[in-house]
């Protein structure tokens, strides 16, 4: 099985990764986990590190498109490990997958037809060209945009910082970005069945405790298992 995790920055995708490691786990036993991007990876994963500190200018400086190849070529990379484990009827756990190559990069570009065309093309490099498997649960945490702004207001620390080198992430910078990027995401949820989009706010549009978000996203887990 292979379950994937998306969301905004700064939108409590951590803390929901590790609770749902736990409960595959205690199902599967030994799973494969993988964080993408992988900054400690050969080539694609030093280029994306200073792309996201600004190494190489802002978020608009480079094409979207360059963008969207350097973090296909990381997935790519891992292909063979995800693929090896769910040819041994393993499970496949992962932060992030071609959903947000499609959110983050379309978010780029004001014209609706070039942002539709590079996101066939992701779609078509990622699963047509570079054969990546597809997943089984394909999960988008929608959370407040309230919440988010919130967070990356504040400092964000963390081992899983180091590939900024102190530097702030360039797509973290901007929250009228990240609400382009939630609106791509929420409008491919609408294309696309299989993209399961979990209602994150409580009826006054505030964040749910992190145990009721993990509820949502363990009902979802299950009835796959049954299935």
């Amino acid at each position: 099985m292979l379950v994937v995790l998306e969301g905004l920055d700064g939108a409590g995708k951590s803390t929901q990764v590790k609770k749902l490691r736990n409960h595959l786990e205690s199902i599967f036993g030994e799973i494969e986990y993988i964080h993408f991007p992988r900054y400690d990876a050969p080539v694609y994963g030093d280029l994306i590190s200073r792309f996201l500190r600004g190494d190489f200018g802002g978020n608009d400086a480079v094409h979207p498109q360059l963008v969207a190849l350097l973090f296909a070529e990381d997935r790519h990379g891992a292909a063979p490990a995800m693929k090896e484990k769910l040819a041994e009827g393993g499970c496949v756990l992962l932060d992030r997958y071609v959903y947000s190559n499609i959110a983050y990069q379309c978010a780029k570009l004001k014209d609706a037809t070039e942002a539709d065309a590079l996101r066939n093309w992701i779609f078509n490099t990622e699963y047509g060209d570079f054969e990546l498997p597809v997943p089984d649960l394909n999960i988008f945490l929608d959370v407040p945009i309230g919440f988010v702004e919130s967070k990356l207001r504040n400092q964000r620390g963390g081992d899983d910082r180091a590939y900024l080198g102190g530097a702030q992430d360039i797509h973290e910078a901007d929250i009228e970005f990240q609400k382009k990027v939630r609106a791509i995401y929420q409008r491919q949820c609408e294309l696309d069945p299989k993209f399961i989009r979990i209602d994150c706010s409580d009826e006054y549009g505030e964040m749910l405790p992190p145990g009721a978000i993990f509820a949502k996203v363990k009902e979802i887990i299950d009835n796959a298992v049954r299935k």
